[in-house]
């Protein structure tokens, strides 16, 4: 009996050690996070309030993380992107416990452009070749690089075409951006100019621009000077890509890419071109001689098929009809006025003339016979 309750105390006593030891241990600190998130380009700091609760901090001591394996970038204070695997050491009671957390640096952060040209300028005839980068430049804390969407951009043909800007960094974050190249004869000089002047067939017009009711006329009666060249209106120029993202968000089948401004020079040789190929007389009917196109003014643009065309399709041709008035456009060459406009029908040509789109467009007339003005031909 004796013998029994002998074995009996000792059970009960192993058996209170083992809860005694049980809750010790449950009571012991323990971290609670093991993982760790930072942004390349700042600097590792975790503390102990980071890892501990409020209760667990009040009964560790010697606390210490090892960040030796965690490599800094040359001459930086902040570590290479990459995953590291620290050792954390505390103690309590004297009793020393080890463990470890996982800390991971990525880069997230896109780069930034700190240098960007809406309009780029380039002379006809370059192609994919040409070098951009004095247009544009990219921060970032790895190395950048630019690539060049040049395939909506046309570059043996003046107009304004969309390109597509793209910054990278070393770790695949990239940001685009828009911008519009400009494909124009290179501008010349003042004596160039006064040569091509001389050897011009066409009588050059002399007088400004011919106003009525604030707007710019030109057409077989009224002409431009030869050293008119305003470039692009930059008001019509961002009314005109509204109006092409807008068809484009609605699914109709129209280019980013449109024919804008046309210096004085630039038609001359397009029109003669197309006398030499077709004689005068029909090359009247849909080119303008030089100083009488509308495309010298920087408000008037051929908008194109998605095939490269310019627009004679069904469903374009309607939308634009009954939509360019809302962003300040009119059809300028409409079917049946040839005798009024001097130019067959031309649906792809739209003329910004602002606020007054509107009220044209109501009365269903041309410019010509809006304004009370003389047209027809030259």
């Amino acid at each position: 009996m004796k013998k029994k309750r002998i074995i009996i105390g000792a059970v009960s006593s192993m058996l209170v050690l083992t809860v005694s030891a049980g809750i010790w241990y449950l009571n012991q600190p323990c971290l609670i996070y093991h993982d760790f998130n930072f942004e390349y380009g700042k600097p590792i700091s975790i503390t102990k309030e980071d890892l501990f609760t409020q209760e667990d901090l009040k009964r560790i001591k010697d606390f210490k993380i090892d960040l030796s394996d965690i490599k800094n970038e040359k001459d930086k204070e902040y570590p290479e992107v990459g995953n590291y695997e620290c050792k954390v050491t505390y103690s309590k009671w004297f009793i020393p416990h080890t463990s470890s957390i996982q800390i991971q640096v990525e880069d997230t952060t896109k780069p930034k452009f700190s240098k960007f040209s809406d309009v780029v300028e380039i002379p006809l005839g370059s192609d994919q070749n040409y070098d951009f980068s004095s247009y544009f430049l990219a921060e970032d804390l790895s190395e950048t690089s630019i690539q060049y969407k040049t395939e909506e951009v046309d570059f043996l043909n003046p107009g304004d075409y969309r390109m597509m800007i793209i910054a990278s960094d070393t770790y695949g974050n990239s940001i685009e951006k828009e911008c519009i190249v400009r494909v124009q004869y290179e501008k010349e000089t003042s004596s160039q100019n006064k040569s091509a002047e001389n050897e011009e067939d066409q009588s050059v017009v002399s007088s400004d621009p011919y106003y009525v009711q604030g707007i710019m006329v030109v057409n077989k009666k009224h002409g431009l000077p030869a050293n008119y060249a305003p470039q692009e209106n930059a008001e019509a120029g961002a009314k005109i890509r509204q109006l092409i993202a807008d068809m484009q968000s609605q699914g109709y089948a129209i280019s980013s890419s449109y024919s804008g401004y046309r210096s004085y020079s630039y038609q001359s040789s397009l029109y003669n071109n197309y006398v030499n190929s077709y004689g005068q007389a029909q090359a009247d009917r849909f080119s303008a001689r030089p100083g009488y196109s509308e495309h010298q003014t920087g408000l008037a643009f051929d908008l194109k098929h998605s095939n490269g065309t310019l627009i004679e399709t069904t469903p374009e041709v309607n939308w634009i009809a009954a939509h360019a008035h809302e962003y300040g456009f009119i059809v300028r060459y409409p079917s049946g006025k040839e005798s009024v406009t001097g130019y067959m029908p031309e649906p792809w040509h739209l003329r910004y003339v602002g606020d007054q789109a509107s009220a044209i467009y109501a009365s269903g007339l041309t410019l010509e016979e809006y304004l009370g003005i003389s047209g027809g031909g030259y």
